[in-house]
């Protein structure tokens, strides 16, 4: 089977459906295919057909979906042995991607569904590897999301060995925002009792990570990253924050920022949650199935060494 250090992985999928087997095993042929780093672009078929009195079930399907895609590629990843490889899924309808933004990606190889699979309009021709592939039309980086989004959006946590969970986390709040994200990042200083904090990575490295991700799922918004040294973080400061993505796990104790920012006379967020075991079926538990939490990365390094 021919490798490759860098693959594009082209998906078109529905919003609403269930995942095809066939599409599943794509991505699974397609990591087999990558020793580095796989970028996974998918579009949907019908983005732009929910109601927009549906928008609850337009972000329940959006978030969905990505949790799937990464479980799919952790769980694969897991059972290859192959933690090495990096897999990151770029929502093509949402993240305004300019010609000029497709130019890193340009040199790798782009894999399809099958060799009379669609590509979108503005897709760059350097990008196209032969087949019957055929161009659409009307195909936009920048389609309208059709749920609820907010100006300034809002997400926090430690982001150590940046893994599924969190660029599940990361991917959901660049959806949810329209003009900035605020990422805070828990300070040096919060975690001295980690456990296995010798494996820790520095703030800086924590940071830049974040940054580059979401650089590379949203381009036209803009990111905020600041250190949180407290339980509240950025929430309590900025009254412009109207929203919060959250865990399913961290949900009841989000409910005291609010109560905060009431406090400070500031309006409350509206809460994002992203049930992270649920929508994967993954877990950060010791139950025998694969762990997606910080603490099990460095557990394993440890393990190493």
């Amino acid at each position: 089977m021919e490798s490759s250090p860098r693959h594009n992985l082209l998906l078109w999928l529905p919003l609403a459906l269930p995942l095809a087997a066939t599409d599943e095993d794509t991505l699974r042929h397609a990591i087999d295919r990558t020793t580095q780093e796989l970028t996974v672009f998918i579009a949907l078929t019908e983005a732009t057909n929910i109601a927009a009195d549906s928008s609850s079930s337009g972000w329940s399907h959006m978030q969905r979906r990505i949790a799937e895609l990464y479980a799919i590629a952790a769980s694969h990843l897991h059972q290859r042995q192959r933690s090495s490889l990096t897999v990151d899924i770029v929502p093509l309808d949402f993240c305004a991607y300019t010609p000029e933004d497709m130019n890193p990606f340009k040199h790798d190889p782009t894999l399809l569904q099958s060799p009379d699979a669609k590509l979108p309009a503005w897709w760059p021709r350097e990008m196209h590897t032969g087949g019957s592939a055929q161009r659409t039309v009307g195909q936009s980086t920048k389609t309208a999301a059709p749920w609820k989004s907010f100006a300034h959006v809002a997400v926090g946590g430690t982001f150590d060995h940046l893994h599924v969970g969190h660029k599940i986390l990361l991917t959901a709040t660049a959806l949810a925002a329209t003009k900035r994200i605020v990422c805070g990042i828990s300070a040096d200083a919060l975690l001295d009792n980690k456990r296995y904090r010798e494996y820790l990575e520095s703030y800086r490295a924590r940071e830049l990570n974040v940054l580059l991700f979401l650089r590379k799922i949203r381009k036209n918004i803009i990111v905020e990253l600041v250190p949180i040294v407290d339980r509240y973080g950025p929430t309590i400061t900025d009254p412009t924050i109207g929203a919060l993505v959250v865990s399913q796990e961290t949900l009841p104790g989000s409910d005291a920022l609010n109560v905060r920012r009431e406090e400070l006379g500031m309006p409350p967020m509206h809460l994002l949650p992203i049930d992270l075991v649920a929508a994967t079926g993954l877990t950060t538990g010791d139950d025998g199935h694969l762990k997606i939490s910080s603490t099990a990365i460095r557990a394993a390094l440890a393990e190493r060494h």
